[in-house]
């Protein structure tokens, strides 16, 4: 096989040549889970949750099972984002028009999540109930997660090494759901975190 036949056969370039930053940023994040080593090993911590400002969402963790509280918490927010309140009114109604403003507003709505390094976030009835994250900063940092959204699965990525803290770990209670495929745990690692936690376990 010839250079100049094997030169043929890759696709074009693109048509905007790479940067610096293109580079750091590929390098930073190389696949949609891969994790940075500050991001596994010392996370951002997460900004301050004054939990007496903000007693509607106080109602909808206490009462993550009732409506009631997330209407109120949208009729709230309809003050400073009309798209959130209407997406969560829309969301308890199942009405389809809700993912068209999740779509446009979602990645805004994220970055309240960006200093856990939170990812795939999953809405239900209007909130975040579901993310993947570092072990870490769930570790770490979950604390102050459960103090900003109604969390009850959570897919952890980058701790097979923290299985001690994690089997030790309080949040774990809180959770309904926990993923940890694709950590390599072990049968005995396993079985402890099936004593640990009650809730659906996937490894």
């Amino acid at each position: 096989m010839s250079l100049p036949w094997f030169r043929k056969s890759l696709p074009p370039p693109p048509l905007r040549t790479a940067t610096a930053v293109d580079f750091r940023r590929m390098s930073r994040h190389p696949s949609a889970y891969a994790p940075t080593a500050a991001e596994v090993l010392n996370p951002a911590p997460p900004p301050p949750i004054a939990r007496d400002s903000h007693p509607l969402l106080q109602a909808v963790l206490a009462h993550p099972d009732d409506d009631a509280p997330r209407l109120a918490y949208a009729e709230w927010i309809d003050a400073c984002d009309p798209a959130r309140g209407e997406f969560i009114r829309l969301h308890l109604r199942s009405d389809p028009a809700a993912a068209r403003l999740l779509e446009a507003n979602g990645p805004r709505w994220n970055t309240a999540f960006s200093s856990w390094g939170a990812r795939d976030f999953v809405y239900r009835r209007g909130f975040v109930e579901g993310v993947s994250l570092t072990g870490r900063s769930f570790i770490s940092l979950g604390a102050s997660l459960f103090e900003a959204t109604p969390l009850r699965e959570v897919r952890l990525i980058a701790v097979a090494f923290l299985m001690e803290e994690l089997i030790a770990c309080p949040h774990l209670v809180r959770l309904e759901s926990l993923d940890l495929r694709g950590n390599r745990i072990g049968e005995a690692d396993a079985a402890r975190l099936r004593i640990a936690f009650s809730g659906r376990l996937s490894i």
